[in-house]
Order: C-alpha cells, then sequence, then structure tokens
C-alpha cells in the first residue's frame, strides 16, 4: 500500500514538471515572436497606405495646377483636355497621370487629425496646389507643402478636411513631371500682326537689330519692312520671313521649371527677341545658354519659368550683318514702279509718270523700250558690301530720289574708299553699304542715254 502511494506521487510529480517545461517553453516562444515582430522593419507597400479621397477621374470637367507663379489651367470638352484659354495641344496622358495622383489620392501617414499653424507645414502657400472640377458643379483641392524632415515625403492636405498628411514622394514626383509635361508652352504673339522685330545677337556686335513693317501706304515701291538699327536700310524680305518661320506656331519646345539656375547661362545682356505687334502688344524673349541638342533656353520677360525654344534658332540669332539688308538698293521695278531722280553737280534726271501711266523723262517722252531698259539697271543695281566705317561728314556726291506720291525714298551717295561709294537712306546719318563708283557710273549714263535719244526723236 505504501509503496502503491508513492508511485501514485512519483507520477503526479512527474506531470507537474512536463506542464511546468511546456508552458515555460511557449512563453519563451511568445517572447521572441514578440521581439522579432516588435524589430521588424514596417511595411511600405501599397496595402499600407491610406486612401484620403477617391473620385471617378472621368467625372472632372476641370483641372487647375498651380506651382509658385506657374499656373496650368485645363479643361474637357469632348473628352479631349486643352488649356481654358488657348486651342493648342496638350499631353493627354500628362493630364490623366496628374488626375489619377489627387482622384484616388493615397497617403504616407496621417501626421495630425488637425493642425492651427498650417506654415509650419508649408501648407498656407503651398508649394503645389491642384484643384479638380467635377461635372456637377462642385470641386476639391489638394495642398502640398514642404518636405519631410527625411526628405521622404511632402506635407499633405485636402479641401474639407483638417487632416494633415504626408504624401510619399515618388506620388509627388510623378505628379510634377505631369505638371510640367502639361505646362503652357505657347507663346501669345500673332504673326499676322507683327509691326516690329527686335534682336539682340548671341554672337558678333553688341547692337540691336531693328526692323519695323512700313505701312502699305507709305510705302514707295516693293519694299514691306525697314531696317532701323544697327543702321537705317531696307530690311531684307528673307530676313523677316525667317523670323516669322520661326514664330508661325509661336510654342516653346519646353519647360525646364521656375527656378533660374546659373547653368542656365542667363545674365543682364542677355540675347533676346522682341516680337511686337501693329497695336503695341510685345513678347520679349531673353536667350540663355545653347543646349547640346542645339536648342536655347530662355525666358519670357513677366512670365515666370525658364522654356526652351527649338533647335535652328541659331541662323536668326547669329545672322550676319551683311544678310539684314537685300542685294538690290532700290525696291523698284517695271512691275512695281516709282518716280525716279537723280541729281549730281548741277544735273538734274526726273523720271516721272503721268496721268496717262505714261513716263516723262525731263519731260521728254520715253518709249516703252527705253523705259524698260532704264527700270532694268535700277532694278540690278546691287550693294558690293557693308560699310560700317564710312565718314559722312562731306556732302553726298549723288542722290537718286524714289517718289510714289507723298511717300520718298531718299540715296545719298558719299566718296568711300577709292572705288567706292557708301550709301545712307533717308538721311539717316548712317550708312548700310557701299556700291562700285564704276556700277553707279554705269547706272548714270543709262539715265544720260535715255534721255539724249529722248531729245532726238
Amino acid at each position: 500500500m505504501v509503496e502503491e502511494k508513492a508511485q501514485i506521487r512519483y507520477m503526479i510529480s512527474k506531470k507537474t514538471w512536463i506542464f511546468i517545461i511546456t508552458g515555460a517553453l511557449v512563453f519563451a516562444g511568445i517572447v521572441v515572436a514578440l521581439v522579432f515582430l516588435m524589430n521588424k522593419p514596417a511595411e511600405t507597400s501599397d496595402a499600407s497606405a491610406i486612401s484620403v479621397s477617391k473620385v471617378s477621374s472621368d467625372d472632372v470637367v476641370g483641372l487647375k495646377i498651380t506651382e509658385g507663379n506657374g499656373v496650368v489651367d485645363l479643361v474637357k470638352t469632348d473628352n479631349v483636355w486643352h488649356y481654358r484659354n488657348d486651342s493648342g495641344d496638350i499631353d493627354q496622358g500628362s493630364t490623366e497621370s496628374a488626375l489619377t495622383m489627387v482622384c484616388y489620392l493615397y497617403a504616407k501617414e496621417l501626421l495630425f487629425e488637425k493642425v492651427e499653424d498650417l506654415s509650419v507645414y508649408g501648407l498656407e502657400s503651398p508649394k503645389t496646389q491642384v484643384e479638380i472640377k467635377m461635372n456637377d458643379g462642385t470641386g476639391m483641392s489638394f495642398s502640398f507643402g514642404d518636405y519631410t524632415s527625411g526628405r521622404d515625403g511632402v506635407f499633405m492636405k485636402y479641401s474639407g478636411s483638417d487632416a494633415v498628411y504626408v504624401y510619399d514622394l515618388d506620388s509627388y514626383s510623378i505628379l510634377e513631371k505631369a505638371a510640367q509635361a502639361m505646362r503652357d508652352l505657347s507663346i501669345d504673339i500673332n504673326m499676322d500682326k507683327l509691326g516690329k522685330i527686335e534682336i539682340m545677337r548671341t554672337s558678333g556686335e553688341r547692337e540691336t537689330v531693328t526692323m519695323e513693317r512700313i505701312p502699305e501706304d507709305r510705302r514707295v515701291g516693293m519694299e514691306s519692312w525697314m531696317l532701323t538699327s544697327p543702321f537705317t536700310a531696307i530690311a531684307n524680305s528673307q530676313a523677316v520671313d525667317l523670323v516669322k518661320a520661326f514664330f508661325a506656331s509661336p510654342r516653346y519646345s519646353a519647360y525646364d521649371g521656375d527656378e533660374v539656375l546659373d547653368e542656365y547661362g542667363f545674365s543682364d545682356s542677355s540675347a533676346y527677341i522682341c516680337l511686337e505687334e501693329a497695336d503695341g502688344k510685345s513678347v520679349r524673349i531673353n536667350i540663355g545658354k545653347k543646349l547640346e541638342n542645339g536648342r536655347y533656353y530662355c525666358m519670357e520677360e513677366g512670365r515666370s519659368g525658364v522654356y526652351e525654344l527649338a533647335s535652328g534658332f541659331d541662323s536668326l540669332l547669329e545672322i550676319d550683318t551683311a544678310n539684314l539688308i537685300p542685294a538690290a538698293l532700290f525696291p523698284v521695278s517695271r512691275d512695281a514702279p516709282a518716280n525716279i531722280t537723280v541729281q549730281y553737280d548741277n544735273i538734274l534726271y526726273r523720271l516721272e509718270i503721268n496721268s496717262n501711266a505714261h513716263y516723262t523723262f525731263n519731260d521728254e517722252e520715253l518709249s516703252q523700250e527705253a523705259i524698260d531698259l532704264l527700270f532694268q539697271y535700277i532694278s540690278e543695281f546691287y550693294f558690293s558690301g557693308l560699310a560700317a566705317d564710312a565718314n559722312l561728314t562731306d556732302v553726298p556726291v549723288i542722290t537718286i530720289t524714289l517718289a510714289d506720291q507723298a511717300n520718298t525714298l531718299v540715296y545719298n551717295f558719299y566718296s568711300y574708299r577709292k572705288d567706292f561709294y557708301a550709301v545712307e537712306l533717308n538721311n539717316s546719318g548712317t550708312v548700310s553699304g557701299y556700291v562700285k563708283a564704276e556700277n553707279l557710273s554705269i547706272l548714270i549714263a543709262a539715265f544720260k542715254n535715255a534721255l539724249d535719244k529722248a531729245a532726238k526723236d
């Protein structure tokens, strides 16, 4: 009996120790698991993101993104996005990317349910403000402020809520890039109304090139633009056409950002292009450094941000002075005639159109053949080069005047070097090019021969 009781006590004691040991092992396992979980890195998958706002992007009909002074203002018509005040093309894909970021808005973290001072987080004057308008007339706005201390996100809030969130930096970068791609690249100038062109070139002499359109009622012949700087002359129509070609579709090639960096190459003496319409409306584009792809950094006065001009602009920004004027001096021909007066020494030749559309030469009527020959000489009289160093203190040797009613073009010819004449237009005090003395003598001789022939006939 004693032995039986001892056996029972032994079995109970053994079971107790088994329970104690088993319990200890389970407890140890729980502790290890807790320690592991406490030290495990936080999950950053989309599953852990906080859903802030959800609206259907199909219901959005207005999108406005403001970054500093730059504004992208879009509306959707017939399922196509376009600028509110411009019909220019826009990147539809970038628009949808931006919409996705705000229509299905997820935050990385809810920072505070309510914040009294939003300026602490850069949300009083947000770095980026996105506004959307729905087809039912309602709308929402989303503000993105300063970077977090770890620069792994930006502070964010949206209308209708006092909460401040942390928005994922990768998502914010997508929004920024989309906004840049949607930036309005249009240049607000109409080439059909162009009245003045001003260019400071990127190379050569630092002189402004200025060309002004001549109103039709002030023209003598075929001239349409006048060069007024660096000297006065008829402007080469090809130089004007070059400007018009570059701005036929007035748009920048790209937008680079609001911040003006040193690497863009802007300075107080930067080259520029200024285009002015006849009513005074103008656009001035300051030119920066040339990129490897041939484009130029540029900034438009009165408009924030750095843009790019298309490649090829160097043909305009580096245009040679000799190409600013046409080869022929006189903008008249047999099909575009004018009254012509030639004066030198005490001799005066007057070729005039009378009321019957016939010509008289010093009151003598000329044959059609003689008129054709004179206009051939006058229309084929060419510059030989530029006369930048000519001296205009002397009296002109020869003066040739073209006239159409009250409009005149006065050409003064001054002795230049040994065998040339420098040309001054409209008593401007500046010279454009020079001509060979021999060629001018041939022209004068043609007028003399025509007069002698008319007198004999």
